[in-house]
């Protein structure tokens, strides 16, 4: 009894970490959907902030808004470059190379509001919402196609079709050599939009 105690607090302290990544994930997931319905909320928002009787009252609105909808997607950014990492890809099912890719996307995007003004360049606006699509589009496909679908029920009963097992077989615990190679391609990727971010974050703090 005294040797099985180690062990099993091993396990309880493994499981407690795989939940906490897969709660990163849902976190990040939830951040970035909320940042992009925000975006594209923005003209209802100023009609909203145009029935404002009182001008400080819409000026406070308009700040919490612009705020949750530009952190949310700075922290999704955050959240799903921490989980690029083999150990992790190892220890939860992160769908490949969905995941990865789309927080590569949202990088991108990110740099793309920081390089220009989206509000009054079309171009650029029109750009950063292809980016921010693209990125929604591959994590939320991901999570439902990949991570959560074709439970462990169904393939132990063989009830699983051929489509659902090759999307399973995109998770990245059950793919160490799609893991390595995902890898190996969007870490670089995400190492370069993190620099450009900050490069941008710190040339919009000089001209403030």
């Amino acid at each position: 009894m005294v040797w099985a105690l180690p062990a099993a607090e091993e396990g309880v302290e493994k499981a407690l970490e795989v939940w906490s990544l897969m709660s990163f994930f849902q976190l990040s997931l939830l951040l970035l959907l909320i940042g992009l319905l925000l975006h594209f909320a923005g003209r209802y928002y100023q009609r909203i902030l145009n029935s404002f009787r009182i001008r400080l009252s819409g000026e406070n609105f308009g700040i919490i808004f612009v705020l949750v909808r530009d952190l949310s997607l700075f922290a999704a950014f955050g959240i799903g470059a921490m989980l690029i990492n083999p150990d992790i890809f190892g220890d939860i099912k992160l769908a490949l190379p969905f995941v990865p890719l789309g927080t590569v996307f949202l990088g991108l995007a990110l740099v793309v509001k920081l390089s220009k003004d989206i509000e009054k360049d079309r171009r650029a606006n029109k750009l950063f919402s292809y980016l921010l699509l693209t990125a929604a589009f591959l994590q939320y496909f991901g999570f439902v196609f990949v991570m959560e679908a074709a439970p462990e029920e169904w393939v132990s009963s063989g009830k699983a079709g051929a489509f659902w097992l090759f999307l399973r077989s995109l998770r990245s615990n059950l793919n160490p050599s799609l893991s390595m190679c995902t890898f190996y391609l969007t870490f670089p990727l995400i190492v370069l939009v993190f620099i450009l971010i900050l490069l941008k974050g710190i040339s919009h703090s000089s001209q403030g």
